[in-house]
């Protein structure tokens, strides 16, 4: 038997050219095929527009508030992978998620907020598990961005912010008539200037105020320092600090007693068979409710006399004041300084009283007697002649019930705002 040998070598020179060329194709193609999934594994944005602006980077502003979101992506998506579920858009300072209408067409996410983003408030946008149609994947991404403007939450309809004018910074009411009035250093150096009333003639006057009311849910903010230097009545006695008002208690107006033992708001309410019905939120910060000496309807009140009562907190100091009022409970709450103070529940009032069918808040006045203006400085407006007959209600007696004091940071929302809402208000104009 013969024996066949081959030298390594020699068979290596033979073979390795041979195969050479096909196994660096082979590595060609390996290396392309790589490159091309690894290029579609991944999905991401071409553009992230809300409103006009660019939200290419971690962090946004001047954000309009009823802005649509359009992200267009690098290719198709796959439209029920982009839901509520996937996409998201927060409050920051409250994690509240805002309800989006999203619509996908191609490469184009379209992301509409159901309801106004306010003003001044930062929000996260976050993307997750999205696909597209090819398979391929973004599996998280966020940006932040705030909406324009000073810090405001949505239903804003009115703005005064008193920056040496009168102007509604909102451009939906106009200002008719500035009697007196003059500026002051404001309580944040923040918030600039505020609106500095003499305690006899000052007042600003806002025509079409009636619309400021005809609503079903309602919310009236403002900083208030009431001057407590000594002003007297016809009788000698101390006079009420009457800060503002629309057609007295035909609309709504609020008040500090002259002792400063309590404040109230007096208020008109639409009931259910076409009248109004005028109801009064008052607060003593006694503690006392429906259930210990208090009036019916009241479900809640903050105890002040261990802290000096009401007057501890709102004589001779800065205020935030915050009523609102949400038709679908029927609650009214009055806030002090972003604390709830005082509750009057509707649903609480004795049958058959018109209370309890009150739908929202309505305008009930009807010149002469009042006139649809919302008066700063007073409880109504200058021509009204409700209580003209009277020392303490007619604007130009010298005895007259003028406010004195400062004011600033004047907003009337469309809305109820929330507890988180209103106790974010107190802290980000806070005195320091």
């Amino acid at each position: 038997m013969s024996t066949f040998t081959v030298d390594f070598n020699e068979f290596k020179q033979l073979l390795v050219p041979r195969f050479s060329g096909l196994i660096s194709l082979i590595l060609l193609l390996g290396v392309l095929s790589c490159t091309k999934k690894s290029e579609n594994t991944v999905l991401s944005f071409n553009s992230l527009i809300a409103g006009g602006v660019g939200l290419g980077s971690a962090t946004a502003y001047n954000v309009p508030s009823n802005a649509t979101i359009v992200a267009t992506m690098t290719s198709p998506v796959n439209p029920a992978t982009a839901n509520s579920n996937t996409i998201l858009l927060q409050r920051a300072f409250d994690t509240l998620t805002v309800a989006l209408t999203i619509t996908v067409n191609g490469n184009t996410i379209t992301m509409v907020p159901t309801t106004d983003l306010g003003s001044g408030i930062n929000y996260t946008l976050t993307f997750t598990s999205i696909y597209g149609t090819d398979g391929t994947l973004m599996s998280f991404l966020w940006r932040s961005f705030t909406t324009s403007g000073n810090w405001g939450p949505p239903g804003l309809v009115a703005y005064w912010n008193f920056e040496g004018n009168t102007y509604d910074q909102q451009k939906n009411y106009t200002v008719t008539s500035v009697t007196d009035l003059n500026y002051a250093k404001s309580l944040r150096n923040s918030l600039g200037q505020c609106a500095a009333f003499n305690g006899t003639s000052t007042m600003i006057e806002v025509a079409n105020a009636d619309q400021l009311l005809n609503t079903t849910d309602f919310s009236l903010s403002f900083w208030v320092k009431a001057n407590s230097q000594y002003q007297i009545d016809s009788l000698g006695n101390p006079k009420r600090q009457m800060v503002l008002g629309l057609g007295d208690y035909k609309g709504f107006e609020f008040e500090i007693a002259s002792d400063y033992s309590s404040c109230k708001l007096l208020a008109s309410y639409a009931v259910s068979d076409g009248t109004t019905v005028t109801e009064e939120l008052s607060f003593a910060g006694d503690g006392k409710t429906q259930y210990n000496g208090g009036l019916p309807g009241w479900i809640y009140c903050e105890n002040l006399t261990a802290s000096g009562g009401v007057a501890g907190q709102m004589k001779d100091k800065w205020a935030l004041v915050a009523i609102t009022y949400k038709s679908s409970t029927k609650i009214g709450t009055l806030y002090i300084n972003g604390v709830i103070m005082k509750q009057q529940d509707f649903n609480q009032w004795p049958a058959g009283d018109p209370a309890r069918n009150i739908t929202g808040m309505k305008y009930g006045g009807s010149a002469p007697q009042q006139e649809n203006i919302l008066a700063m400085g007073f409880f109504h407006s200058a021509g009204s002649e409700a209580y003209s007959g009277t020392s303490w209600g007619n604007y130009y007696s010298p005895y007259a019930d003028h406010f004195k004091g400062w004011l600033d940071e004047l907003r009337i929302f469309h809305s109820a705002l929330t507890s988180v809402e209103v106790w974010q208000m107190f802290l980000i104009s806070k005195p320091y």
